[in-house]
């Protein structure tokens, strides 16, 4: 059975991010050429880069020819919904005063240290027949540090995170009114592992070394050859940790895993990927949302993918891999969605989707 509605929602990088906008637009009338099914479409893509309100942020419905009657489109201004009437309409520009989405940024406030960028959320409410339903669009914040993570606080960015969803959940909130919607909240939340607790799974009897030089990749056969205690100066200055392992044959000893800012270098990447179900439950961050629930992940991390074409299928060593890309839902949508025969999944693992891969919820709902 086909689905009566699609929803997409994205957000576009920021590489080469001026180059690639004017095509996001042609995309959209792309593939609504090819859902013929679907001739009613409404498009809301962030692509004002220069605008300070800028998130990079979109929002996609597609509705089955069927179905168009039965969709209605509510005005966060009026206070009202309105049929959606047959026809493609693709807004670009000026969305911070459509009155038909709610588009925000996060407060500088929250962490005045770090340069925010396009961090928001982006909120549509659609109503199928007699019910309502909340898209809400969420960009969090991702770690700028792998070191900050170890010699700082493993807290650091997590806290920050809930900081902001916290945010977005009392936003959306105090926005209700008399309405209960099923509310869906999803896209790049950026969750990661528990820190401590992955890496002590894969360092099991291995030392931690910091160092203040730069060396080359442990596939290479990385040998260290600076060994330092830990200080109050080292962990300021370090720019690597080391975690090597020794053994009475020496044949498995050497480096285990070797950290910096921007790189997380396993000795054995593949079984990283491979055997990712041995640390899906270091996976806690969306438990920090008690509101909020999740079908059971069964698929691969959703991050960090590699952006070369040719290696689709291959995990970058810039980052530890995690399930940053989620679908969330309140209560009310997790009792629906439970009853639809749903299906959680992420896709494009044979393709190249950028350092990200898409994920998917789909369900069957009685209207």
């Amino acid at each position: 059975m086909e689905p009566s509605a699609v929803l997409f929602e994205c957000h576009r990088p920021l590489i080469d991010y001026v180059e690639c906008a004017w095509q996001v637009p042609k995309f959209i009338e792309e593939l609504t050429s090819g859902l013929p099914k679907y001739p009613t479409v409404r498009a809301y893509l962030d692509l004002e880069h220069e605008a300070p309100t800028f998130t990079a942020l979109g929002s996609i419905m597609f509705v089955r020819d069927e179905s168009t009657g039965l969709v209605s489109q509510f005005n966060f201004v009026t206070r009202s919904y309105v049929t959606v009437e047959k026809g493609v309409h693709i807004s670009i520009d000026g969305l911070e005063h459509s009155p038909v989405i709610v588009k925000r940024k996060f407060p500088k406030h929250f962490w005045p240290t770090i340069k925010w960028g396009r961090k928001g959320y982006m909120q549509t409410r659609w109503k199928l027949n007699n019910l309502t339903f909340d898209f809400v669009n969420v960009h969090l914040f991702h770690d700028e540090s792998n070191l900050a993570l170890i010699h700082e606080n493993p807290l650091l960015y997590s806290t920050n995170r809930k900081r902001a969803l916290d945010y977005v959940l009392e936003q959306l909130t105090s926005s209700d009114g008399v309405c209960c919607p099923f509310r869906f909240i999803f896209g790049d939340l950026n969750f990661r592992l528990d820190c401590p607790s992955f890496l002590n799974r894969l360092t099991e009897r291995a030392s931690l070394h910091p160092l203040d030089e730069q060396h080359g990749s442990v596939a290479d056969g990385l040998q260290a050859n600076a060994i330092a205690p830990v200080s109050d100066h080292l962990r300021r200055t370090v720019s690597a940790i080391e975690f090597r392992r020794e053994a009475e044959d020496d044949i498995n000893s050497g480096c285990v895993l070797r950290i910096e800012k921007k790189r997380f270098d396993y000795f054995n990447h593949k079984k990283l990927l491979d055997d990712w179900k041995s640390y899906l439950e270091d996976d806690r961050e969306a438990k920090n949302f008690k509101q909020l629930h999740e079908l059971p992940i069964n698929f691969p991390p959703t991050y960090p993918w590699s952006e070369n074409p040719e290696e689709s299928e291959v995990m970058m060593k810039t980052r530890a891999p995690a399930w940053c890309d989620r679908v969330l839902m309140n209560a009310l949508a997790y009792a629906i969605v439970k009853e639809g025969n749903p299906s959680y999944s992420s896709f494009g693992r044979d393709i190249c989707t950028g350092d990200h891969k898409p994920v998917a919820l789909a369900f069957s709902l009685n209207l």
